[in-house]
């Protein structure tokens, strides 16, 4: 179904808590847009206590028609977001490689059917099957290949001119979750595996090919993947995660080895841009990346997906407010982003984020609702903000008094989820807010004293506050419950021999 729009005028928002700089000629669309956009997130950002970075554009055609930041790219620091903030998009990432492999394609340098040990000889997983992989089976996640082949992505990243190859060492030891083309599984470690084939192909590192043939084409230059070992870019946003309060999170999501799955780092403004190369079909400000032949290779339906839809070449094929639409998520540890293109009506929209809980869904969701005549629906949010504003105003046994009054409590906007506690803890831990961690892992314990997390957790509060021996008994309890959990086992073995890290 086809939906005629009014032209949005162009406008340009910026600022922390939404301030704005309105053109002359403001046309009625855009400012009913802001009007009932702003305070719909404002209300939003209140009630889930955000203050790090969210930035939202909206394209129409071959034109950026909103622009709109709030928020710091660094909370501690004070940092504004701004319009060529960079956000880690994760695995928003992935289309990215997919236009690649579609140039690719374009140039004659591979086909969609060849298989990936064409290009990568050396290729080989436990077992047999893995010689059948083609490059389509990686591009809509029928591989085969399990969705992450190490742990420790994040805490253990790889540098230089051989860190995608490490993929290929680590695949030699794992094998298929089932026979290529049977099943639909979503993979990152199948999209690292593909950037080898994307070098080779090429003959040029995945990052350069990418920034080459696509993002400096596309004039997105404040996109990249690459970052020096030693600095940390001025303007990318750190990431942040809400424990009792938006605290930054370590570490931040870079692994050279993870490039071609999640390691696009993009701004709104060069987001806009990508948006409108897919509603060109390939072709953005007039410069032409991709003909519309190569381009319809993405969006094409390939294999059903679990939930009923679609996907193409890494993008899915689904549909909002009955109008079809492709789409894309994005979630690591203190980031979030989503894109929606609706290519019948011509509109992209993409909302980024540099905190978890940042409702990015719900935005995209809103924008559309708004842009298509809606009002945006209601939303509720989790009951854990409204426990941090009574610990931080009374201390843990009034916020656990508000917590079960809240699970009684079927009328408010609140929802409550035990599960919100550990995440809680987690999040304390990693910040290394000892006390605050210690108390809400305690009382996590009382509502699930079988997990195996929540005590290690414990254990390594436990070992921040100095006290040894509780955290021990800690890492033994995780133990106790699951004889087989290492990293318990990991923890216990690095303070009984002597090292007392975690």
């Amino acid at each position: 179904m086809k939906t005629s729009l009014p032209i949005l005028g162009i406008l340009l928002l910026i600022g922390c808590a939404g301030h704005k700089h309105i053109s002359k000629k403001e046309d009625p669309e855009t400012a009913r847009l802001d009007s009932l956009l702003t305070p719909y997130i404002l209300k939003l950002r209140e009630l889930t206590d955000n203050t790090a970075g969210l930035a939202i554009g909206v394209s129409r055609g071959d034109k950026t028609v909103y622009t709109k930041t709030f928020g710091f790219a660094q909370v501690a620091q004070k940092e504004k977001v701004d319009v060529h903030t960079g956000f880690h998009l994760a695995s928003l990432s992935k289309p990215f490689s997919a236009v690649a492999i579609a140039r690719l394609i374009q140039d004659k340098k591979l086909k969609l059917d060849d298989p990936i040990v064409k290009h990568i000889p050396e290729f080989s997983m436990l077992g047999e099957g893995y010689d059948k992989i083609t490059i389509e089976h990686i591009l809509t996640h029928t591989s085969g290949i399990p969705r992450n082949l190490a742990p420790d992505d994040w805490t253990k990243p790889s540098f230089g001119p051989n860190a995608l190859a490490e993929n290929l060492d680590i695949a030699k030891q794992v094998k298929l979750d089932f026979e290529p083309g049977t099943k639909f599984s979503y993979s990152n470690s199948a999209f690292d595996i593909l950037g080898v084939v994307i070098s080779r192909a090429s003959g040029m590192p995945f990052h350069e090919y990418l920034e080459k043939m696509i993002l400096k084409p596309a004039g997105m230059l404040h996109t990249s993947c690459k970052k020096s070992m030693d600095a940390f870019p001025r303007n990318w946003a750190t990431a942040h995660s809400y424990g009792i309060y938006t605290q930054e999170w370590k570490p931040f999501p870079y692994n050279e080895r993870l490039f071609p799955s999640s390691g696009v780092v993009s701004s709104i403004s060069d987001m806009c841009l990508w948006g409108q190369f897919h509603l060109g079909k390939g072709t953005v400000a007039g410069r032409q990346i991709l003909d519309e032949e190569h381009y319809n290779l993405l969006v094409s339906p390939k294999y059903n997906t679990p939930w009923g839809d679609k996907v193409g070449l890494s993008w899915f094929l689904q549909s909002y407010l009955d109008r079809p639409i492709i789409m894309h998520t994005g979630f690591d540890t203190g980031f979030e982003a989503m894109m929606y293109i609706y290519p019948e009506e011509q509109i992209s929209i993409v909302v980024l984020a540099n905190r978890d809980f940042s409702r990015t869904g719900r935005l995209v969701n809103a924008v559309s609702e708004i842009i298509f005549g809606q009002q945006p629906k209601a939303y509720n949010v989790s009951a854990k903000y409204k426990f941090a504003e009574v610990y931080k105003s009374a201390g843990i046994s009034a916020a656990k008094a508000s917590w079960q009054e809240l699970k009684k409590d079927t009328t408010d906007i609140y929802f409550v989820e035990d599960e919100d506690m550990l995440t809680t803890g987690a999040i304390l831990e990693n910040g290394g807010s000892w006390k605050e961690a210690k108390e809400v892992l305690n009382y996590y314990l009382t509502m699930d004293e079988e997990s195996t997390y929540a005590w290690r957790l414990l254990g390594n509060v436990h070992l921040g506050l100095g006290d040894t021996l509780n955290a021990i008994s800690c890492y033994q309890q995780t133990l106790k419950i699951n004889p087989e959990y290492e990293k318990g086992r990991q923890a216990l073995e690095k303070l009984t021999t002597g090292s007392g890290k975690h």
